[in-house]
């Protein structure tokens, strides 16, 4: 079947979405904007949306090569994937392997310190509750997905992380936190979204050490060199 795309069917701060014209697939749009959390204030950075859109869809298929199965399709243009349409569940997983600055608000705990295990936290996407933490059990009551969607959603994300932990290590780059959404396809739980240079975080490896601060390629001196050294790295 050819692909045709409708009209914009929603648009966010980072992406664009599309129906098309088979009912169970989706055209999701990488925009090259961003909303750094230093100034707030939309900037534009040339090619960032075609680097996102490789990234995720590179990893997508990595991930599926684990049988951990995704939303991914195809890549259509540079800066443009087909997905499978899912039913969202409406919540956030955040995953940390070190201590960030939020952890450390929170806990006491020194950042940068290397997590014993994972921390994985539920919160509940309601911009208007400011994202409230819930737990599997808040997540069962409320009718977001039933004990076994949710013990099938957390196993997932152990997986996940542990994958993607060990392809960055390969690459010099060391996962701090990343966040993942989910949804069904027909009876399945799939990964949706994107799993990208806007959800992941890194600490490089320079010299066989890491640096203990967060690299941002939105902060960095020249911002689209930062977003090509972090593709670089992460596609072959």
């Amino acid at each position: 079947m050819d692909i045709r795309k409708g009209k914009l069917l929603y648009e966010g701060k980072t992406k664009k979405v599309y129906p098309t014209n088979d009912p169970d697939q989706l055209i999701i749009h990488f925009k090259n904007e961003i909303f750094p959390s230093h100034t707030g204030k939309k900037e534009t950075i040339k090619n960032k949306g075609a680097i996102n859109n490789t990234i995720s869809s590179l990893l997508f298929q990595y991930l599926e090569s684990y049988h951990i199965p995704t939303h991914y399709v195809d890549i259509l243009k540079p800066d443009e994937i087909l997905v499978r349409k899912l039913e969202i569940i409406p919540m956030e997983v955040k995953i940390w392997n070190f201590v960030t600055a939020s952890l450390s608000k929170r806990f006491g705990v020194q950042k940068g310190t290397v997590l014993a295990c994972p921390i994985i936290e539920f919160h509940l996407k309601n911009d208007k509750l400011k994202n409230p933490m819930i737990t599997i059990d808040h997540a069962c009551a409320f009718g977001f997905g039933d004990p076994e969607e949710m013990q099938n959603i957390d196993r997932m994300v152990r997986k996940i992380n542990a994958v993607l932990k060990s392809y960055f290590d390969r690459r010099e780059l060391k996962l701090v936190d990343l966040n993942l959404e989910f949804g069904r396809f027909g009876n399945q739980i799939l990964i949706g979204d994107e799993i990208s240079l806007d959800n992941c975080r890194f600490f490089k490896v320079l010299d066989g050490e890491i640096r203990n601060k967060v690299f941002l390629p939105h902060e960095a001196d020249d911002v689209e060199a930062a977003y090509e050294e972090l593709r670089s790295r992460i596609c072959p």
